[in-house]
């Protein structure tokens, strides 16, 4: 118990997602439950398409529900998403701090199939939904109506 209290307050340091560092790096718990789907906002878009609704934590902070049904919405940072579903792999995962509303901003780097690398923001509320986790598989498309 104290050792992971004390990954966890190493990982708030380094500006980590503990619940990333806490667990083995090779069975991130999302990937026990299966394949995510991260759906991708453009760069510059103020705000997610009505597709993603409340899943939208920017646009619904205090009720957003990130992760449904084991959807994911996150804000393009550098590259863009296909409108075809690419695999990927996290990459990394930082600065999950959480905002005012208990809402984290994480950075995350996932290298797709192809050997692209795409930056992108994954807002979520860490008592509904977890990081996307370095070394997890995810399915990666550009959100419906962007």
């Amino acid at each position: 118990m104290l050792r992971t209290a004390a990954v966890t307050s190493l990982a708030a340091l380094l500006g980590l997602c503990a619940a990333t560092v806490a667990r083995p790096a090779t069975v991130p718990a999302a990937q026990a439950r299966g394949v995510r789907t991260v759906l991708v906002v453009p760069q510059g878009a103020r705000f997610a398409p009505r597709t993603v609704g409340r899943r939208d934590c920017i646009a619904y902070p205090r009720d957003c529900v990130n992760g449904v049904a084991g959807i994911e919405v996150a804000y393009a940072v550098s590259g863009t998403a296909s409108a075809h579903a690419q695999l990927g792999t996290v990459l990394t995962d930082t600065n999950c701090q959480a905002d005012s509303y208990g809402i984290s901003h994480c950075m995350n780097r996932i290298r797709l199939a192809g050997g692209r690398v795409l930056a992108v923001r994954h807002d979520h509320s860490m008592m509904n939904d977890p990081c996307l986790a370095p070394g997890e598989r995810v399915r990666v498309r550009a959100a419906a109506g962007t």
